[in-house]
């Protein structure tokens, strides 16, 4: 049986920010971009937080290396060039050094979105595997970074 985990993450955003978009817009003429922007983010996190739980049950695990096996499907098809390091027993860093999802948004015109939709979701995420996991993140390839520089710690 499929299931919306089979279709291809980079998909799956696109879809979702052509979906959204026109629901944005017409909440944001309502309420204001600063409301509709808060409210959104606050939907994106709840998702992502469901998603982190998900993702953990599917995978039978929590933990650094689990990391690693979830970035598989969000950089199939070339979708992200990465470079790991660390131990990933404790310490974990990802560098997403190419980045098509910012290509993807700005081809759609919506590269300003693209941060709350696809970057706001990665903190929740990983809350979402294991409240024990701390992610830092200091720039976005977005946002306009050289690279995505992902840290995540497993705390005690």
């Amino acid at each position: 049986m499929k299931t919306i985990y089979d279709v291809p993450i980079i998909l799956r955003r696109e879809i979702e920010a052509l979906m959204v978009k026109p629901f944005i817009d017409a909440f944001e003429k309502e309420l204001g971009h600063e409301k509709t922007y808060e409210i959104v983010k606050k939907v994106i996190f709840d998702i992502a937080f469901k998603e982190g739980q998900e993702y953990a049950e599917l995978f039978g695990r929590n933990d650094l290396q689990a990391i690693r096996m979830q970035m598989e499907p969000w950089s199939s098809n070339g979708a992200l060039n990465l470079a790991w390091s660390g131990d990933e027993k404790k310490h974990l860093c990802e560098d997403v050094l190419e980045c098509q999802y910012v290509a993807m948004y700005e081809r759609i015109g919506m590269k300003d979105l693209g941060a709350v939709l696809s970057c706001g979701r990665d903190e929740p995420f990983y809350k979402g595997m294991n409240s024990k996991i701390k992610m830092t993140r200091t720039r976005t390839l977005m946002q306009d970074g050289k690279c995505c520089d992902f840290v995540f710690d497993l705390e005690e």
